[in-house]
């Protein structure tokens, strides 16, 4: 394979002496192509994690095609917890570990769902469902942190625009955090 006439260059650079790969990550060339690359049979396997809490790992979002690292404690709880059902009457805070909120309540009356902060979700999207198939009558309203936005809207906005409302019998709407603060549906 023979590059381009406009990117050859024959410039003295210090690449190939300055630079290293660390741990499992490997610099190559062949045929005048450098590849940085992973090499996963180069990791250590531990019997054991020593603390949870300060192993990371790397998610990829499909959606955003963005990157978010969180931690296995993270991981481990929103794996334990796929879903909640709600049957009490009042408002609804989204817990760290919600993955999934199924409305299931006892008395029928509408719900705010209380978001936390998008920072605090380390990338994790909620979804509620209507799950007792009352939303059209008691609708299900998403309610951001102090500050934040919903699809770029206000509180008051998203609720008017609809992006922050589940009025549809059986419906769901699954909320996205953003790395910068706020949501997206």
């Amino acid at each position: 394979m023979t590059l381009p006439a406009n990117i050859r260059t024959n410039i003295g650079a210090p690449f190939p002496a300055l630079v290293k790969g660390l741990a499992f990550i490997v610099v190559s060339k062949q045929n005048g192509i450098w590849t940085i690359q992973p090499n996963y049979p180069a990791l250590q396997q531990s019997a054991q994690i020593v603390d949870p809490t300060k192993s990371e790992v790397v998610i990829f979002n499909t959606v955003t095609g963005q990157y978010t690292v969180i931690s296995l404690a993270q991981l481990s709880a929103a794996t334990q917890n796929i879903y909640r059902i709600v049957t009490a009457a009042g408002d609804v805070p989204v817990a760290a570990s919600d993955i999934t909120i199924l409305m299931n309540k006892a008395v029928g009356a509408a719900t705010n769902i209380d978001l936390p902060t998008s920072a605090s979700r380390a990338g994790l999207p909620v979804t509620v469902k209507d799950y007792k198939g009352d939303a059209n009558a008691n609708n299900i309203t998403f309610v951001p942190a102090a500050g934040e936005t919903i699809d770029g809207f206000s509180a008051a906005a998203s609720i008017a625009n609809g992006v922050a409302l589940i009025d549809i019998n059986y419906g769901k709407k699954t909320l996205f955090p953003l790395t910068s603060g706020g949501w997206y549906v």
